[in-house]
């Protein structure tokens, strides 16, 4: 007997086959091609439903897919007025949102101005309040003196 050819099922039905094939007699002959026949016959008819199986599986897709372009088609058109509106809300968002920060960009210089008028003129004032306190220290000076002065003339 010839060794089974390799990736064969270790059942024997490739060796039976291999002996079948080499048989003297035509009708075995004969026998084992009908039955390899029959089986190839059966091997493309099962490729072939599968393969119609898968075709019809991808034109169920194919249509579940149109059939959903079809209604995102519709619904932009039946929404086509609300869809503009919600784009030209945004843009005019997007519009505020500048025109607010270039209000609070400019606020913030006009606070800064307004820090820096502020601290100038608390500087000044506090300048004004040292010479008032530098003038008074001396008036008191003086009318302490002045009073001493009385004080010791009426005694």
């Amino acid at each position: 007997m010839s060794q089974p050819p390799p990736g064969s099922k270790p059942n024997g039905a490739s060796q039976l086959l291999t002996l079948l094939a080499q048989s003297g007699d035509k009708w075995i002959q004969f026998g084992v091609l009908v039955l390899v026949g029959i089986s190839g016959l059966g091997n493309f008819v099962a490729t072939q439903s599968a393969q119609n199986q898968n075709t019809a599986g991808q034109d169920r897709i194919r249509l579940e897919v149109r059939e959903q372009i079809a209604e995102m088609h519709k619904w932009i058109s039946e929404n086509r007025e609300w869809i503009k509106q919600s784009v030209d809300e945004f843009h005019k968002g997007n519009v505020d949102s500048g025109e607010n920060r270039k209000t609070l960009e400019e606020f913030k210089s006009e606070l800064a101005g307004f820090e820096k008028r502020q601290m100038a003129v608390l500087s000044n004032q506090t300048s004004i309040m040292n010479s008032q306190t530098a003038i008074l220290e001396k008036l008191h000076g003086f009318v302490k003196e002045r009073q001493e002065e009385l004080h010791k003339n009426e005694q």
